[in-house]
């Protein structure tokens, strides 16, 4: 009986021993676990907060692309507005031009008109005798001041006018960038016009003029009569293609300022 005593107690002893030690393997692995827990949710909250971090900097980002994306769409706003007021400025440039010829035209009549009466009046004087009257003279004296008046108005227009040509070539300058290229896209023999690889959005104007080239060679130049957004069509200046020569598609062109 005594030696089953011992014996079981030994049995026990030993069963204890084994529970002691696994338990003690599964409270090292739940500290294992804890910790690896713990460490995983310090990882995440460190991803967390960078993930906040990129979020804010995106956000950022995209308030400074729009805030960028609103002046850029108000500086174009003001800068096509500055377009079509300069269009008016040019077109209107171009009608005075216009009336300014028609009036250096007819003033210059008008004096050849008055120079050759007075002419035939002095003729007409010559032949008499006598001095001329003193209605003749204040009639003289009248187509004299007249035609002095007339002269100075004629001055004076064509004055207007050359400082009108100059402000609207100033403004065709000013919008067109200087050595400005593009290239011949089609040409119109019959109608003796081509079509412009260049637009409104190049900077293109109405009534400039281009050199023609292929290669280093100057074929000619066109003269601009319509504008489209990018495209333009364009007369061929007369006489200033060379005789032989001719102008066809894959030509150069390339806008040159007139230098002062």
């Amino acid at each position: 009986m005594g030696k089953f005593l011992v014996i079981l107690s030994i049995i026990l002893t030993a069963a204890s021993a084994v529970l002691g030690y696994l338990n003690r393997s599964k409270l090292d692995e739940a500290r294992k676990s804890l910790i690896d827990s713990e460490t995983a949710g310090n990882q995440a909250k460190t991803q967390l907060a960078k993930a906040q971090g990129d979020l804010k900097t995106v956000s950022q980002e995209r308030d400074t692309a729009v805030s960028e994306r609103d002046q850029t769409g108000s500086k174009l706003s003001a800068a096509q507005g500055e377009l079509e007021r300069a269009k008016g400025q040019v077109a209107a440039l171009g009608n005075d031009k216009t009336s300014l010829e028609s009036q250096v035209a007819q003033l210059t009549k008008d004096l050849q008109q008055k120079t050759q009466e007075l002419e035939q009046k002095g003729v007409a004087g010559s032949s008499a005798p006598s001095e001329p009257t003193s209605d003749q003279q204040a009639q003289l004296a009248e187509q004299g001041t007249l035609i002095t008046k007339l002269q100075a108005d004629l001055d004076s227009a064509r004055s207007q006018l050359s400082a009108l040509t100059k402000e609207k070539q100033d403004r065709i300058h000013q919008r067109m960038r200087n050595r400005l290229e593009g290239r011949i896209l089609a040409v119109n023999p019959a109608w003796n016009f081509v079509v412009l690889s260049l637009g409104d959005k190049n900077g293109v104007v109405n009534n400039a003029e281009l050199l023609v080239k292929r290669g280093t060679q100057l074929i000619g130049k066109v003269r601009v009569t319509s504008v489209e957004p990018s495209t333009s069509i364009a007369d061929i200046v007369a006489n200033s293609v060379p005789q032989g020569a001719s102008i066809a598609p894959g030509d150069d062109v390339i806008y040159q300022a007139v230098k002062e």
